[in-house]
């Protein structure tokens, strides 16, 4: 996810977005990708419930397989969306954000059933400030 961080807000293309065509964009990844997941965790949940796959092995299956791929997606098409000019750190730290609980979970992918991993507030945070409203919803 670091090469990710690399494509934020670094070449004379991301810097020529106004804040209006950022908001539309980053948006309609961030709803693209919440349906996707959603879509994804129904299915998973579907074939999980027809194999008899329980415990914590198939929990943690059902969030690395589902539930996160959508959200790593999303992430990196943030990251190369770029950032409007004066907003570049703003959207570098929620996507570092984002990254960071990716990791989290990825580490420790039973921690979203205990509440250890999988908060996003930081990032949810930021997407609120840089009025995203599909965003801050992780």
């Amino acid at each position: 996810m670091v090469a990710v961080m690399a494509g934020c807000g670094g070449d004379d293309e991301s810097s020529s977005l106004s804040k209006a065509e950022f908001t539309k964009e980053a948006d309609a990844i961030c709803a693209r990708q919440e349906e996707k997941k959603n879509k994804d965790l129904i299915a998973a949940y579907k074939k999980y419930g027809e194999e008899g796959r329980k415990g914590k092995k198939a929990q943690a299956d059902f969030i690395l397989e589902a539930a996160l791929p959508p959200i790593a997606q999303m992430t990196e098409e943030l990251a190369d969306l770029g950032a409007p000019s004066g907003e570049e750190d703003k959207v570098e730290a929620m996507v570092q954000a984002l990254e960071e609980e990716i990791q989290n979970i990825e580490d420790d992918p039973i921690g979203t059933a205990t509440g250890k991993v999988g908060d996003f507030d930081k990032a949810n945070k930021l997407a609120k400030e840089l009025n995203l409203k599909a965003c801050s919803q992780i």
